[in-house]
């Protein structure tokens, strides 16, 4: 089964759920990166997570689903950690939320990669829950920037209340 996004939610979450930076690539990164050196830092989407490997970062995970605003793109991150999960659009499904969950009971700081069959833009809501306090989770926000989570109690509880307004159950 799966949580499926309502069209409220869907509406709320146009607006960025942390830190918007916005501009070209570049002015991106040269404010992104050093925000989060020294945390643990998942990517989710694959625009942003190629842009922090070619400027030179490696996240501990990238979700990603080989596509951009919905056109399929190359997925060239290459990753000898790549787990492949089936989630529908606008879903978060139990196979994406226990490959998130997984990721973060292992504490090896090594790449990782989920590849996302279907669409990994919800899959931000996950990895901020199962996050702790050196963790950060990135997303990109269409035509803006890059979007920063710093995963606190507040913001854990701020997703909880949204995966609350999502439709159906991951287990049942």
């Amino acid at each position: 089964m799966a949580l499926v996004l309502t069209e409220k939610l869907r509406l709320k979450l146009k607006s960025p759920m942390g830190l918007l930076i916005e501009g070209d690539v570049q002015s991106v990164m040269d404010k992104v990166l050093p925000l989060i050196q020294d945390k643990r830092v998942i990517s989710v989407g694959d625009v942003v997570s190629h842009n922090l490997i070619d400027h030179g970062f490696i996240p501990e995970l990238v979700i990603v689903d080989g596509r951009n605003l919905r056109a399929e793109i190359d997925d060239c991150i290459e990753c000898d950690n790549t787990v492949t999960v089936e989630n529908p659009q606008s879903e978060i499904t139990g196979e994406l939320w226990v490959a998130i969950e997984r990721f973060f009971k292992d504490r090896t700081k090594r790449f990782k990669k989920i590849l996302v069959e279907g669409e990994e833009d919800l899959a931000v809501m996950p990895a901020v829950l199962h996050g702790d306090g050196d963790t950060v989770v990135l997303y990109g926000q269409p035509e803006r920037g890059v979007v920063i989570i710093e995963v606190t109690e507040q913001k854990k509880k701020e997703i909880s209340e949204y995966l609350n307004e999502l439709e159906g159950d991951l287990w049942n």
